[in-house]
């Protein structure tokens, strides 16, 4: 997994090499905003799925 985010990162710093500084910032801050939303949803579906379990082996 470590190799993937480092596949990530390194793909991003090159897109954002023919952007100024002032969109780069623009840019990543909105791929923050981005990454925080994707990964509050990734945690809510895995709190659904276990949930779901749960009433199931009830």
């Amino acid at each position: 997994m470590e190799q993937t985010i480092e596949r990530i990162q390194n793909g991003i710093v090159k897109l954002l090499q023919p952007y100024d500084y002032a969109d780069q910032v623009l840019i990543l801050r909105e791929l923050e905003n981005f990454c925080g939303q994707q990964a509050d949803e990734t945690m809510k579906l895995e709190y659904d799925l276990a949930a779901m379990e749960d009433m199931r082996d009830e």
